[in-house]
């Protein structure tokens, strides 16, 4: 059972009835170092659509008057952790659950609202999970082989091969625990994504050629 309901989205296009929706939200969905996160930055500069990441950490920062720095922190972090919430979140008096569901089903209604006009692309935050029922909304997932993920942490962030390869498996284990927890469904499962992409083969530029295309 999901540790919270999804907020229900309402439809954006007018589409009559047997009329596929304009696809034109895209929820970009990633394993650490699979480059996800800047074939979006690419589809979204492409498409002339609005890119939302760090914005959706400042919306809950703003809303209940904490440093960003913590909220960013509780995004990808072992959610069961004891006190965890007590530490980053100590005006609350809710249980550590308690506190969990209530942030995150704070940042899904944002999520809803954000996206009401469409053109936009939102990185991470379990954005497929909130628009799940937006029938204008194109989810993805990219993954890519661990050579290739390694190579590309080694080069982007200065790690040593030994350092990218622990990075790796620590950010998709806390990108995992964080999905799980909050949704009830497997990260990275396909049943979840309109599209799973391989950067790995196909490429960056190709992907943002490819969903470009989709997105029409």
């Amino acid at each position: 059972m999901s540790a919270i309901n999804s907020p229900s989205s309402c439809p954006i296009s007018s589409a009559t009835e047997g009329e596929t929706p304009v696809k034109n939200i895209v929820t970009i969905s990633r394993e650490y170092g699979s480059g996800g996160y800047e074939v979006g930055r690419r589809v979204a500069e492409a498409m002339n659509y609005k890119f939302y990441d760090k914005e959706l950490i400042a919306h809950i920062a703003d809303k209940f008057l904490i440093p960003e720095s913590f909220v960013a922190a509780t995004e990808e972090t072992e959610l069961r952790k004891k006190n965890i919430f007590h530490e980053v979140f100590p005006v609350f008096t809710r249980t550590e659950n308690e506190n969990a569901d209530y942030i995150f089903r704070e940042q899904g209604k944002f999520i809803v609202q954000l996206v009401e006009e469409g053109n936009c692309v939102i990185a991470g935050r379990r954005a497929d999970y909130y628009l799940k029922d937006n029938p204008n909304a194109l989810h993805l997932f990219f993954y890519a082989d661990q050579a290739f993920k390694v190579e590309r942490i080694c080069r982007t962030e200065n790690l040593t091969e030994e350092e990218a390869v622990k990075k790796i498996a620590d950010m998709d284990k806390r990108r995992r625990t964080s999905y799980e927890y909050v949704t009830g469904r497997k990260w990275g499962d396909m049943h979840n994504y309109d599209r799973l992409i391989c950067t790995s083969t196909l490429g960056l530029d190709k992907c943002v050629e490819e969903i470009v295309g989709l997105l029409g």
